[in-house]
């Protein structure tokens, strides 16, 4: 068996191992391409026409009066400098209140059900969780098959390569042909979205196989010469008592201190604290929210609003900065719109893939099987009525 023969059985065998759940996170994973900007424009009808003139509520007012609206304690607080975009309070369950952030009135919860199904997909994509509860096995199960996806696409660019370098035999395998059928076409169909998108796909494999195993994340940090970071433990059923609502206005001044540390930011997100936290965490985005190099982490205390930490996107070290530009890198976000767009086609080209690598092996197998069953045919004997019919 030569060498070429045995990358193909290979790519084969993996293929129709791991296919059917390269096609799910395909799937999934292009639901969510586009997810924040579907959101805003189902959510285009609550922006604030004309904003308040007078001056505004305090911050924890926002607070307050969303969990007033939904009668349970927030989780999130994020703030936008637009006057005509509303402020967010988040809920568990993906649930979020907008609300006038100047005069602190309830305007909607938006469009919650596109962001509980976009959530759900999510969980899904990530962890494999249904209504909350994780299956590690299949998780696992996932993580296997992503891996194995980057052995996949290196096989098969070997086998896309031809033997003859020329035209004539490259032609076929990056540009589409027209009237083609059956094995033919899938063939062509096969080749050309795997060369093209063969790098779109690998960077999306290999993102997710440093996200998903720490070993993976560790090789990451080494590489780029940082110290590796303690792993931190996943989040467990225990839940820690919210901050009461009552002690909301405490927060005022570490949110209107963190308002002034960037001048620039075009979103401020807040985690509330706990009964038992000291410390309050800020996000600040420059940006849309998909470039990890706009924005910065800000830790404030949270009894009088001086600072505790500030972290921008330059004082990370080399390693955490690549594990960011990894997480963003696997969704397209890095790269803006046009990033998105190439993820989303990635991921259909991915199913593509799937499709025409189950029709090829399918089409081999039965064509083994003829074959195979060809000779025995032929060694049957004649029945009277085919003698007749003869």
């Amino acid at each position: 068996m030569t060498l070429r023969r045995l990358i193909f059985w290979l790519h084969l065998s993996i293929g129709s191992i791991i296919g059917l759940v390269i096609a799910f996170l395909a799937a999934t994973g292009s639901i969510l391409a586009f997810q924040s900007q579907i959101v805003e424009w189902a959510e285009h009808g609550a922006r604030i026409a004309t904003p308040s003139q007078s001056p505004c509520v305090a911050p924890s007012a926002l607070l307050e009066n969303a969990a007033n609206a939904e009668h349970r304690s927030p989780m999130s607080l994020t703030l936008f400098p637009d006057p005509h975009r509303p402020a967010e309070v988040a809920f568990a369950a993906n649930a979020v209140v907008l609300i006038d952030g100047c005069d602190g009135r309830v305007i909607g919860t938006g469009a919650s059900r596109l962001r509980g199904f976009f959530g759900s997909v999510r969980d899904l994509h990530r962890w494999i969780a249904w209504n909350g509860v994780r299956h590690e096995t299949l998780r696992k199960i996932k993580n296997a098959c992503v891996l194995a996806f980057l052995v996949l696409i290196a096989s098969g660019l070997v086998l896309w390569f031809p033997r003859k370098i020329s035209w004539q035999h490259l032609r076929p395998a990056v540009l589409f042909r027209r009237n083609l059928r059956g094995r033919a076409r899938e063939w062509n169909w096969h080749t050309v979205f795997g060369f093209w998108l063969s790098l779109p796909l690998f960077m999306i494999a290999l993102t997710g196989t440093i996200m998903a195993y720490g070993w993976a994340n560790t090789l990451l940090y080494r590489v780029a010469g940082s110290p590796v970071p303690a792993e931190r433990a996943e989040p467990g059923v225990k839940q820690l008592k919210p901050l009461n609502a009552d002690k909301f206005p405490m927060l005022d001044a570490s949110i209107r201190r963190a308002m002034l540390q960037d001048a620039a930011w075009k979103s401020l997100s807040m985690r509330l604290p706990s009964e038992k936290d000291s410390k309050v965490t800020f996000t600040l985005d420059d940006g849309d929210g998909g470039r990890p190099q706009q924005r910065a982490q800000l830790v404030l205390s949270l009894k009088d609003g001086h600072l505790v930490q500030w972290q921008p996107f330059a004082m990370n070290t080399r390693g955490r900065q690549w594990r960011l530009y990894a997480r963003y890198l696997h969704t397209g976000e890095l790269f803006g719109i046009v990033g998105r767009f190439v993820a989303f086609v990635a991921a259909l080209s991915a199913l593509l893939l799937v499709w025409t690598g189950f029709s090829l092996a399918s089409r081999r197998l039965f064509s083994w099987r003829r074959r195979r069953e060809a000779p025995r045919r032929k060694d049957v004997p004649a029945t009277a009525q085919e003698i007749a019919h003869v």
